[in-house]
């Protein structure tokens, strides 16, 4: 199933429900954030499943800023007022 599909409520009932035994793993907290912010802003400590549209843009900008680092543009400062 891809990253735009979704589940039909007659797969939805399909899935099992879980061992009322099973064992919760201790570093599952661990991997729990207890931030308010949203996670745009601090993502999630682990990796997940990314559209390709914001794995391009991502990748865009990560070749943008090195690029013009690599050339000599300051991003950082701003532009250079002349004299020194």
């Amino acid at each position: 199933m891809g990253d735009t599909e979704r589940m039909s409520t007659a797969e939805f009932q399909n899935v099992p429900a879980a061992d009322p035994d099973a064992v919760v793993d201790p570093h599952w907290a661990d991997l729990r954030s207890d931030s308010p912010l949203p996670p745009t802003y601090m993502p999630p400590a682990m990796a997940g499943a990314h559209s390709t549209k914001l794995r391009v843009i991502a990748i865009g900008l990560i070749v943008m800023f090195v690029g013009a680092t690599a050339v000599g543009v300051c991003l950082t400062y701003g532009p250079q007022v002349w004299p020194f």
